[in-house]
C-alpha cells in the first residue's frame, strides 16, 4: 500500500480569503498538483491552515483524493488570535474549543481520519508539542526556554491551550507519546519532531530551535523496527534512517511544503517522489 507523507500545508498562503467554494476548490487543484502525488493513502502531518473554514473545506477536498486520509493538527492550525487577512467571522475562545469542532467536522467528511491522541489501523498521531529540554547554549535552562516560548513565540501569543502552561502542555503529549506508541503502529504522525531528526546546523544555537523538537528516542524504542515516524514543523525535507539504542530502525520523513518563498528541498537534496512510500500491510 502506497503512503504519500506530506506537512505544513499553510494552503491559506497560496488561495483567496472566500467563503465561494468553487473558487477556493479551483485553488485546491492548482495547489494539490504541485504539491502531492496520488497514492493508496496520505499523511498530513499538521499546519493545514490558520483560518479554521479554509482547514475545513481543505480536508473535504483532499478526502476525494485518497482512500483514506491521516491527519494531525499543527501549531498554525490551532491558532485563536487571528493574524491579518487569516480572520474570519467565527471566533474561538481556547484552543480546545477549536480543535473539538475541527473533530467534529472531521467525523462528517468520509475517508478523513483526524488524528489527535489516537490510533486508526496502523496509524497513529497527534500534535505533540516540545519538552523545552534542548539547550542551545550550555547556560540555557528549561525555565528561560519556556519564558521565551510563553512572552515572545507564536504559539505562546496565538495559542489558547491548557492555558498556556507549559508543563501541563509537555506533560499531556508525553502521555500521548507514550500511550500511541506503546500500541506499536506501523507510522507514528506528529507535527512537532523528535531531536532525532537531527537539526541542521544553522539553527542549533538558536534559542527558537527549542519549540520544534522533544527528546524522542523512549517513543522510538516502543515502536517495531521498519516503523515510519512522520513530522512536520520544521520546513526543511528530512528522509533519514534512525536505529535506536535497541537495534530496530526507524525510517523518519518530514516533507513540507513551506511558504510560497520557500524551497524546503534544497538543503538535502530531497524531491516530493522521496515520500512516496510502500508500507505493508499488518
Amino acid at each position: 500500500m502506497t503512503y504519500f507523507f506530506v506537512s505544513d500545508l499553510h494552503v491559506d498562503f497560496y488561495v483567496p480569503v472566500t467563503r465561494t467554494v468553487a473558487v477556493l476548490r479551483k485553488h485546491f487543484e492548482v495547489f494539490f498538483e504541485r504539491n502531492f502525488l496520488p497514492a493508496d493513502a496520505c499523511c498530513i502531518a499538521g499546519d493545514i491552515a490558520n483560518n479554521y473554514y479554509t482547514y475545513v473545506e481543505f480536508l473535504k477536498f483532499i478526502a476525494e483524493k485518497y482512500s483514506t486520509v491521516y491527519v494531525c493538527l499543527g501549531n498554525h492550525d490551532i491558532i485563536t488570535e487571528y493574524i491579518g487577512r487569516f480572520e474570519t467571522d467565527r471566533e474561538f475562545t481556547t484552543s480546545e474549543s477549536k480543535i473539538k469542532y475541527f473533530l467534529a467536522e472531521a467525523e462528517k467528511i468520509p475517508n478523513i481520519q483526524l488524528l489527535e491522541n489516537r490510533i486508526a489501523g496502523d496509524v497513529a498521531g497527534c500534535m505533540g508539542m516540545c519538552d523545552f529540554k534542548y539547550k542551545h547554549t550550555p547556560g540555557a535552562s528549561e525555565i528561560s526556554n519556556k519564558i521565551l516560548w510563553a512572552t515572545r513565540w507564536f504559539d505562546g501569543i496565538h495559542w489558547r491551550y491548557m492555558q498556556n502552561n507549559t508543563d501541563k502542555l509537555w506533560r499531556h503529549y508525553d502521555r500521548a507519546f507514550r500511550k500511541l506508541t506503546a500500541q506499536r503502529p506501523k507510522i507514528m504522525t506528529s507535527h512537532f519532531l523528535p531531536l532525532e531528526f537531527d537539526m541542521a546546523e544553522r539553527y542549533k544555537h538558536d534559542p527558537c530551535s527549542n519549540f520544534f523538537y522533544f527528546h524522542g528516542a523512549k517513543y522510538l524504542e516502543n515502536m517495531d523496527d521498519g516503523s515510519i515516524w512522520q513530522a512536520g514543523h520544521t520546513h526543511t525535507a528530512i528522509k533519514r534512517e534512525y536505529t535506536d539504542r535497541l537495534g530496530k530502525r526507524h525510517l523518519l520523513l518530514c516533507n513540507p511544503v513551506g511558504y510560497p518563498d520557500e524551497d524546503p528541498y534544497t538543503e538535502h537534496g530531497l524531491k516530493r517522489e522521496d515520500f512516496l512510500v510502500e508500507v505493508g500491510k499488518s
